[in-house]
């Protein structure tokens, strides 16, 4: 096999390509076996998570116009298919990860990623290919693949569109035959002319747990970067003189917790933003989130480090205070001490409702579900700081 083509295992990503429910038998629109190949996307998705390896689940959601002309008519006339919120338009429930929630129209038509579960995310496409207007290839590059491994729904659609578009990016391509619908071998003969490798299941589960330990590699370079910065940042803040914990060990003694706002990398990004600018003092998550995820509520005089959206040491935060409330008597200080929108009560409670929705679900949230409210203080970097690390 060509050296250029042939794939690295170890840094590449599953592109699973519209297998939502109303594209399956049963649903507005079926494509013909796509059903049958879910028990193998079913697999390629658990080794992939295993590895610790990126998951794109790439999804179509038609509103208003922004639809490809061949179904536009379609599309106006009313078709019910995959329209935003409806439960045609979600993943298949075999593919999804436990305790992902909802698909967040409104996030993915805006162009933004969903975050699924680690290193796991869904991108709305609005045309064939999972490249076009979408930040996948922003997403790849941050992940540092150069591999994409597709699969899913219609090949000579959109799979093939997404195979196409990978190849003019020179990024190595695999089509996995038997967990792709609608695939023929004349198709299989035309990608493969382009240098795509043609794969089974069982080849690409093989590969893929042969590389786990590169996952493993890559968990070690993100710890070892967090003690990197804990090292440097508790020195700067001088965390040593400070009585404060981190879990039930002194402060100075091994790095706090580290992790990242929201749902997506946009989010993390943003919400870090306003951290680093002094806006954002505070931040809530609901007790129903602590309780699934079985973790401890913060504490005062804990130490966190703040992961930007690529998973890099940020800030170093301290909690000052936290309080649980139902949802419904989150205060109007409390909501501007977060930081978010136009800081006010109801921008608040309209983007934490959708949040909380998406997270636990409609049936698992209303006005009465606990809210954890923490507020906390920046200790690294300070802001003259932070200002030098991203002036030009």
């Amino acid at each position: 096999m060509d050296s250029w083509t042939e794939p690295h295992w170890g840094s590449s990503a599953l592109v699973v390509v519209d297998v939502q429910v109303d594209f399956v038998e049963g649903g507005a629109m079926p494509v013909g076996g796509t059903r049958a190949v879910v028990p193998a996307l079913e697999r390629l998705v658990e080794a992939y998570r295993r590895a610790g390896l990126p998951v794109v689940h790439v999804v179509r959601i038609y509103d208003g116009d922004d639809v490809d002309l061949v179904r536009r008519e379609a599309i106006a006339g009313g078709a019910p298919v995959v329209r935003p919120g409806t439960p045609g338009s979600e993943l298949l429930e075999e593919l999804v990860p436990g305790g992902a929630g909802r698909l967040d129209a409104e996030l993915l038509l805006s162009g933004e990623a969903q975050e699924l579960g680690p290193r796991e995310v869904a991108l709305w496409k609005p045309r064939w290919s999972a490249f076009y207007r979408t930040p996948l290839e922003e997403l790849l590059r941050g992940w540092d693949v150069d591999t994409v491994v597709v699969a899913g729904c219609n090949f000579p659609n959109c799979p093939r569109a997404t195979i196409i578009d990978a190849s003019q990016r020179d990024l190595r391509v695999v089509v996995v035959d038997d967990a792709t619908s609608q695939v023929t071998d004349e198709g299989l003969r035309q990608v493969g002319a382009l240098g795509v490798t043609v794969a089974s299941v069982e080849e690409v589960v093989g590969a893929v747990e042969q590389v786990a330990p590169v996952a493993c590699e890559h968990d070690r370079a993100q710890a070892e970067a967090v003690l990197a910065y804990w090292e440097r940042a508790r020195l700067r803040a001088r965390v040593g003189q400070l009585d404060v914990v981190t879990g039930k060990t002194v402060a100075s003694a091994v790095p706090p917790p580290a992790w990242s706002f929201g749902d997506s990398p946009r989010l993390a990004d943003e919400l870090l933003a306003l951290v680093l600018a002094g806006r954002k003092t505070a931040t809530s998550s609901s007790l129903p989130e602590y309780e699934a995820g079985g973790e401890p509520l913060p504490r005062v005089g804990e130490l966190s480090i703040l992961l930007d959206g690529t998973g890099r040491p940020r800030a170093l935060i301290r909690t000052t205070h936290v309080e649980t409330v139902p949802f419904g008597q989150v205060t109007a200080e409390f909501a501007a001490a977060e930081g978010e929108g136009d800081r006010s009560l109801e921008s608040w409670r309209d983007e934490h409702r959708r949040y909380f929705r998406r997270v636990l679900g409609s049936e698992g949230f209303d006005d009465a579900t606990p809210v954890v409210c923490e507020r906390f203080e920046l200790l690294d970097p300070t802001w003259s700081l932070e200002r030098t690390l991203t002036t030009p």
